[in-house]
């Protein structure tokens, strides 16, 4: 199975509306007006035939104006579009590393370029907490010094999933994509605008992220589920994929607004629920 129909086959029924929702909605592109069915019909399909347009309408928007003009956008691969992205936003990638984890290094590197915005004090509350989370998991085998001392410097200023082991990495993307919610759900600010691929976040991150955070409840749910389940399954991709559409792709290309924030939900289902990244 393709790794973007097995991702979209774990995702809840309101994932796929969030997904939807990304993908079908309609902007500035006149051909959304003709061609795309609207977002409410796609979402009154069976899910087997919900997932068929989803993952449809995925290809034809990462595919380039020739394969569309040929017929083929099917044909393109959910590995050509996350190497299409790597390329787009210059992140640097070995062509020996699975799907799953090229898929990997575009979700961290986007969470590298929020954390290397933050204020160094918010940088060490984040360290620290990621810091005791990982000290309260239960692993099979004590972590690395390195990584016990510096989890987030290992991923972020080496600036790739590379730099760490299959074993230890599962529990950083974890533990990462946990305290990152729970941070922002605590102090319900951001001081930096974060920048993407060249283009500034809007002014209101800080209203954005608070809205979001309060309106789902993240910090009563940190505290619910604790180590049972990590907050941002819970939360579901809506926070981090609208933060991204919202606040880094509106200047850019229509179709790269859509897919980019895709790919984040969905490494974010798949990292959370997939069995290939379950704690060791």
């Amino acid at each position: 199975m393709d790794e973007l129909r097995a991702a979209l086959e774990l995702a809840t029924e309101e994932e796929l509306q969030q997904l939807t929702d990304i993908l079908f909605c309609r902007r500035f592109n006149p051909l959304d007006y003709v061609q795309t069915p609207a977002p409410i019909d796609v979402k009154s399909r069976d899910r087997h035939a919900w997932l068929d347009a989803i993952e449809q309408r995925f290809r034809y928007l990462a595919a380039d104006g020739i394969t569309i003009l040929r017929g083929r956008s099917e044909q393109v691969s959910y590995r050509q579009v996350l190497i299409q992205v790597c390329r787009y936003l210059k992140i640097s990638y070995s062509n020996q590393l699975s799907t799953t984890d090229l898929e990997a290094e575009v979700f961290l590197n986007l969470l590298g370029r929020t954390w290397k915005k933050l204020p160094a004090s918010e940088q060490e509350a984040l360290t620290r907490r990621v810091q005791h989370s990982l000290a309260q998991t239960k692993l099979s085998k004590p972590l690395p010094l390195s990584v016990q001392k510096d989890p987030l410097g290992l991923l972020f200023k080496g600036g790739s999933a590379l730099a760490v082991s299959s074993v230890i990495q599962p529990v950083l993307l974890q533990q990462i994509a946990r305290q990152f919610a729970i941070h922002f759900a605590t102090y319900q600010m951001a001081k930096q605008t974060l920048a993407i691929g060249g283009t500034a976040a809007a002014k209101g991150f800080e209203q954005y992220v608070a809205l979001q955070t309060a309106r789902r409840g993240m910090a009563v749910s940190a505290a619910r589920y604790g180590a049972a389940r990590s907050v941002f399954a819970f939360v579901g991709p809506v926070l981090w994929t609208w933060f991204l559409a919202d606040l880094g792709w509106r200047a850019i290309s229509t179709n790269y607004a859509r897919i980019i924030p895709t790919i984040v939900a969905l490494a974010q289902i798949r990292l959370t629920r997939s069995e290939c990244w379950e704690l060791a």
